[in-house]
């Protein structure tokens, strides 16, 4: 029993210090806490650098091998000019559908281009970050509606009214598609209709998040469109999802007509040529 009254005691004597030992544990631990999210920090904002470094490498050499061939296919349209314009496509195909699962892929898309003056060439298909390609709004008699004081805008049938938004007169869409989408390319595809070039790509072709940010409603056809452009934001695009389901599977159905009639226009021009 005398035993047990002394460590008690000592226990007693001791307490003081031992609450010592315990703040001081508990101070170090709160700072080295500390110190590990500041490396953390620190770490996810040197990643950060590290993968812009690696997005402007990956750019500039994409730009570097698609920047010649696809300037050649369209100079190729020597009849396109400033006052007679011609729909130049490329193909895009997504990637998991390489190389020939294109029931419903590998549709033809604009490019977006413009010419500065009369005596230039072509330009604006392409940067130094990406490909431009555009929609036709009228093939679908769809139009714009926009919101000039919260940015928000959508895409519906042309000639409807809705509250606060205003129907763009613009008849396109011009879109990027950024390198970092784009895994592949072939110039000489055995599939392409028109020897159109072909770019295989991370997202499916009506897939917004293919698309980068910035978008611009334009009218090619006038003069001076390119004053006339509006800029909008795909984050701004509001979401109508059972209109825009709809509208997708439409697509779907109209676009696989459209291959279908293309395949089988193209195999009986095959056909008559072997003849």
């Amino acid at each position: 029993m005398e035993t047990f009254t002394n460590i008690v005691n000592w226990y007693a004597q001791q307490k003081n210090y031992s609450d010592f030992i315990k703040d001081v544990l508990f101070a170090v631990g709160i700072i080295a806490t500390l110190y590990g999210y500041f490396k953390f920090l620190k770490f996810l904002t040197q990643r950060g650098a590290l993968n812009k470094r690696l997005e402007m490498e990956n750019d500039a050499k994409m730009y570097k091998e698609v920047q010649g061939g696809l300037k050649a296919f369209v100079d190729s349209y020597k009849d396109a000019t400033s006052k007679n314009r011609r729909d130049i496509a490329i193909k895009l195909l997504y990637i998991k559908n390489y190389p020939y699962k294109l029931e419903n892929d590998g549709y033809s898309q604009m490019l977006y281009y413009y010419f500065l003056s009369e005596g230039h060439q072509a330009s604006g298909y392409i940067s130094t970050t990406g490909l431009y390609v555009m929609g036709y709004l009228g093939h679908f008699s769809n139009a714009i509606y926009y919101n000039s004081k919260s940015e928000k805008w959508f895409i519906d049938k042309e000639g409807l009214k809705f509250r606060k938004y205003k129907q763009l007169k613009h008849k396109q869409l011009v879109k990027r598609i950024p390198f970092a989408n784009i895994l592949g390319y072939d110039f000489n595809s055995d599939w392409a209709d028109y020897n159109e070039p072909v770019f295989y790509t991370k997202y499916k072709y009506y897939k917004w998040k293919l698309y980068a940010d910035d978008f611009e409603a334009v009218t090619v056809e006038e003069e001076y469109h390119l004053a006339n452009k509006v800029h909008l934001k795909k984050n701004k695009r509001k979401k109508r999802v059972i209109k825009t389901l709809l509208r997708r599977i439409k697509h779907k159905f109209t676009m696989l007509s459209v291959y279908r009639k293309r395949r089988k226009h193209l195999k009986t021009l095959r056909t008559n040529s072997k003849k």
